[in-house]
C-alpha cells in the first residue's frame, strides 16, 4: 500500500468506517537521519485516530531510536513493525520480510522497540520467506514473548508476493496458539471475504488493503455484514465520481495542482471500475494535462455527458 495510504486517502477510509488505520511504512534510518521526505509520510490529522505508524528496518538500536522519535513527535496509538514487506528495495536492506530468514535478529528488533517506548507495539508478518521456510507460527510465539501486543498475519510467503492464494488456515493456527489479538490479512476483495475470514479463522479483526483503493465503501459494507445486515449499500457511478472529486479536494490541501494531477492518476482505474467505456474514460483522465481539466472531465461524467469526452 506504499504510495497510496497518505492522509487524504486514510481520511476517506476512516469516514467510511475503517476502525483502525496505518500510515505508510517508514524507514528507521530515514527517521534517525531526520529525512524530511520520511517525516512527510507521517502526516496525519486527529480525526484519523486511532492510528498506527508502521516502521521498518533491521538494526535493533536504530529501530528503537526511531520508535522513540516517533513516539515523542507524533504520539501514535500504535507503533507497528513491518516484517512482511517483500518489495525488493526493502528486503535488499535486510528489512521487511527478509527478517523472516533471521529469527534471532527479528526477535532482537522487536524486543528493542518494545523496551524503548511506552506506546503499544504490534507487528505484521508473512508466513515465511519461501515455501521451504514456513516460520509464521514460530515467529508469532517469538513476537508474543517479546511483548508485541497484536499480530497481523498475511499468509503468503515473501517469494509469493501477491501471487497464489493466501492460506487462511495459517491465521486460524496462529490464533489458536497465541493469546494476543490476531489480525487476518490477504485476499479480502469484497466485504463477504472479510466476514468469511473472520468466521473461518476466528481472527480478532480483518485488515483490508488493496481492495480499499478507489473503494472506501468496503469498510462501511463490511461493518454492515459484521452487524448481520447483508443488504449493504452499493455506490452508483455518480457517488464514485463524487468520492473521486472529494479525494482530489483532500489532496489539494497537501500539494500543488500539478503534483495532485500526477499522483491521482494511479487511483482512477479503481474509481471508474465498472463504468461503461471505463478504459476510454481512464485514458482521458490519465492524459489530462491539468487538474482543472481532470475535474471538468469528472464533473461531465457526473451528470452523464459522456459524449463530451469525444
Amino acid at each position: 500500500m506504499a504510495g497510496y495510504t497518505n492522509s487524504p486517502f486514510r481520511q476517506l477510509c476512516k469516514e467510511m468506517g475503517a476502525g483502525f488505520i496505518f500510515t505508510e511504512f517508514v524507514s528507521s534510518e530515514g527517521i534517525i537521519r531526520e529525512s524530511k521526505k520520511t517525516f512527510d509520510f507521517l502526516q496525519f490529522i486527529e480525526s484519523e485516530r486511532p492510528i498506527g505508524i508502521q516502521l521498518f528496518g533491521h538494526n535493533p538500536d536504530s529501530m528503537a531510536e526511531a520508535a522513540k522519535i516517533i513516539e515523542d513527535r507524533y504520539n501514535p496509538d500504535i507503533i507497528d513493525l513491518n516484517f512482511g514487506c517483500s518489495v525488493r528495495k526493502v528486503v535488499k536492506k535486510n528489512a521487511g520480510s527478509a527478517l523472516l530468514k533471521d529469527l534471532d535478529l527479528l526477535e532482537s528488533v522487536a524486543r528493542s522497540v518494545v523496551k524503548a517506548v511506552k506506546t503499544p507495539v504490534t507487528a505484521k508478518i508473512r508466513s515465511g520467506w519461501n515455501h521451504q521456510s514456513i516460520v509464521a507460527i514460530e515467529v508469532a510465539q517469538i513476537l508474543e514473548n517479546a511483548g508485541v501486543k497484536a499480530l497481523t498475519i498475511h499468509p503468503r510467503t515473501a517469494s509469493d508476493g501477491y501471487r497464489n492464494t493466501a492460506d487462511w488456515t495459517m491465521i486460524a493456527e496462529i490464533k489458536n496458539i497465541i493469546s494476543i489479538p490476531v489480525i487476518g490479512n490477504g485476499d479480502i476483495k469484497v466485504p463477504e471475504d472479510a466476514l468469511r475470514m473472520k468466521e473461518s479463522t476466528g481472527c480478532d479483526a480483518v485488515m483490508i488493503g488493496r481492495a480499499a483503493i478507489g473503494n472506501p465503501w468496503i469498510f462501511e459494507q463490511t461493518n454492515h455484514l459484521f452487524q448481520g445486515n447483508s443488504n449493504y449499500h452499493e455506490p452508483d457511478l455518480s457517488e464514485k465520481l463524487d468520492m473521486c472529486i472529494q479525494h482530489i479536494t483532500r489532496e489539494k490541501q497537501y500539494a500543488d495542482d500539478d503534483h495532485v494531477n500526477r499522483i491521482m492518476k494511479k487511483y482512477y482505474r479503481h474509481y471508474i471500475h465498472g463504468f461503461p467505456n471505463a478504459s476510454e474514460i481512464r485514458n482521458h483522465l490519465v492524459h489530462s494535462k491539468s487538474l482543472d481539466n481532470t475535474i471538468n472531465i469528472l464533473q461531465r461524467l457526473r451528470i452523464g455527458n459522456l459524449y463530451l469526452l469525444e
